[in-house]
């Protein structure tokens, strides 16, 4: 469809499903609402942030530049 490889599927799929549960990671980050209704990033938890953003990058490159064309 659309010239779409199961690459650019793949990488559609990835950030369908992030959207759906975008939620939990967001509490998992430590993103919550502090006592003066502003957010705050707990320090702590920063490393599970590289992963989260590794897999939106990998996401958008697969949508991006798919695989190789068989032409």
């Amino acid at each position: 469809m659309m010239g779409m490889r199961w690459t650019n599927w793949l990488g559609f799929a990835m950030l369908a499903f992030f959207l759906l549960i975008h939620e939990p990671i967001w509490l998992l980050l430590g993103f919550g609402t502090a006592a003066s209704d502003s957010m705050e990033l707990d320090s702590t938890k920063i490393l599970w942030i590289i992963p989260v953003v590794a897999y939106v990058i990998v996401a958008a490159v697969l949508i991006i530049r798919g695989g190789r064309d068989r032409e």
